[in-house]
């Protein structure tokens, strides 16, 4: 059995922990977390130390992978190029919640994380390190990029295109054969009914108001380079 940690003791970083417990894939031997104590427990689970002490935790721990137990998109995005910076050969882990139900043939990619209740239809794609959580819904041949999300109870429906770094919050729901563009936030409870743009903020039922968003240096500079060549292959 492999030894991993999770990079994040948040709530989010609770419930992979709990579906690491309910698998039984994996050995977990602590939380990583930069902003609380060491020995703190989370979960019935120690927190081990902090980003910058990662490489000595995993030759103490004798550690074969990671999971980053971060919901936010672009905070987990930050955490993945830290984390490879100090670490560049660590592997990346997928977890899946066995409530949820995948269709055949769907394959969860490095660094995802599927939750209770969701749901993955036939022929969807699944970039990596995005989250599906709590009863989302995945519809048939749609495609969610690397490190996009899907919030509780969000449902998407068949064809639908999810862009890099993009969210769809809590309940909302977006119609057939739509694309969301990258870096996009669909506001909780919202129906969409046509596709949002590149860098948006959108809300409303239906969608009636849409904001520009602005990124920060980090995140330009990432799109300047295209970060979906520099995620580690």
């Amino acid at each position: 059995m492999k030894n991993i940690l999770i990079y994040g003791a948040s709530g989010h970083g609770k419930m992979i922990a709990d579906i690491v417990s309910k698998t039984n894939e994996y050995n977990l031997v602590g939380f990583v977390d930069s902003f609380k104590p060491n020995n703190l427990e989370i979960y019935n689970t120690k927190i081990v130390g902090d980003l910058d002490s990662l490489p000595k935790l995993i030759a103490k721990f004798d550690v074969d992978g990671i999971v980053i137990g971060i919901g936010d998109n672009e905070m987990r995005l930050r955490a993945y190029y830290n984390i490879i910076k100090v670490a560049p050969k660590i592997e990346f882990i997928s977890v899946v919640h066995p409530s949820a139900i995948l269709a055949e043939h769907v394959f969860i990619p490095d660094g995802t994380v599927v939750m209770a209740g969701a749901i993955i239809n036939a022929d969807a794609k699944i970039g990596k390190f995005c989250v599906l959580n709590t009863k989302a819904s995945l519809g048939h041949d749609s495609i969610m990029s690397d490190f996009s999300s899907l919030s509780s109870g969000a449902t998407v429906a068949g064809n639908v295109k999810i862009g890099f770094c993009s969210s769809i919050c809590l309940s909302a729901s977006v119609s057939q054969g739509l694309i969301i563009g990258d870096h996009t936030i669909i506001g909780g409870a919202s129906l969409v009914l046509k596709s949002i743009k590149s860098k948006k903020l959108a809300f409303g039922v239906p969608i009636n108001t849409i904001k520009n968003r602005s990124l920060d240096t980090f995140l330009k500079d990432l799109n300047h380079h295209n970060a979906n060549k520099l995620i580690k292959k």
